[in-house]
């Protein structure tokens, strides 16, 4: 089966599983593979799709809210930024 070059923008329900998943992997890496192979398993995200949520495993912790709003369709941006809120308060504190 032929990978489309672009995955589909991740909808409001995917982004906040990616943004569980990210925030998962910095305490359990083990984990958050199990729980993103149950999401492929489930058909939760296209192939094109899984491959673009690996990127970001892979990116600095900078580097992944720009990539974020890329992956995401403009119902699920407002999640995104709202949930980077979140993650860059608690940087702060924890910080």
């Amino acid at each position: 089966m032929k990978r489309s070059a672009a995955p589909q923008p991740l909808t409001p329900s995917q982004i906040e599983l990616v943004l569980e998943l990210l925030e998962l992997c910095q305490l359990a890496p083990k984990e958050t593979a199990a729980r993103f192979n149950q999401l492929i398993q489930a058909g939760t995200f296209s192939e094109a799709q899984q491959d673009a949520i690996e990127i970001l495993f892979s990116l600095e912790e900078d580097e992944i809210p720009d990539a974020l709003l890329d992956f995401a369709d403009d119902d699920a941006r407002p999640i995104v930024r709202d949930g980077l809120a979140h993650e860059a308060r608690l940087s702060f504190v924890a910080a």
